[in-house]
């Protein structure tokens, strides 16, 4: 695709942040690819070492670990304007600790986790971006680990519909039961429960 395609897809974003001035040509931008994935696609599988980060378009994907027994465990789901790939990974330069699986279709802007720290050790605005980011994911991640670790399931159930409502609708129910840590029984009474 030619950049300047991929300048009018980011653009929307780069205002978001106040950086629309970066459209005119950094390096960064330069660097970026525009891909698309159909449902079941894989961004990253776990064990993979590449740095790529992604800045989700359009769809919705979820993050997972594998149990040693074969068992996926939903760590995060990311949506249109968010952006994720395996960042403690490229930080340690170890192998992606989870995989990143389309529940929809995907249109994606992909960029290196790399020339992303370069930017943003050029451009303040770039890296003010990245520390926002990074704070937004520690955030998030922080939050959720509260939730999982302090409330029962009908609380955790309340989180989820506080939080990312949007889900109920848009994935199958055994994700959402592992994303909370409950089963998909104690999911479906709660469910019930709520709707009463």
């Amino acid at each position: 695709m030619a950049q300047r395609d991929i300048t009018a897809k980011i653009l929307p974003w780069l205002q978001r942040w106040g950086l629309a001035d970066l459209a005119q040509g950094d390096p960064w931008l330069h660097s970026m690819a525009l891909r698309s994935f159909a449902v079941d696609d894989f961004l990253v599988r776990s064990g993979d070492t590449d740095d790529t980060l992604y800045l989700i378009n359009s769809g919705l994907v979820r993050l997972f670990y594998l149990t040693p027994d074969g068992r996926e465990r939903n760590k995060a789901f990311y949506r249109s304007g968010q952006v994720t790939g395996p960042v403690s990974a490229a930080l340690t330069a170890s192998p992606a600790p989870f995989s990143i699986q389309c529940m929809e279709p995907v249109e994606s802007i992909c960029f290196s986790y790399r020339a992303f720290t370069a930017a943003a050790n050029r451009v303040a605005g770039i890296n003010a971006l990245q520390q926002q980011l990074l704070a937004d994911a520690f955030v998030r991640n922080e939050q959720r680990e509260a939730m999982l670790l302090t409330c029962n399931a009908e609380q955790r159930y309340q989180w989820l519909l506080d939080n990312e409502a949007d889900l109920v609708g848009r994935i199958a129910q055994f994700h959402i039961a592992s994303y909370l840590g409950i089963d998909a029984v104690s999911l479906s009474r709660l469910k019930r429960k709520h709707r009463q």
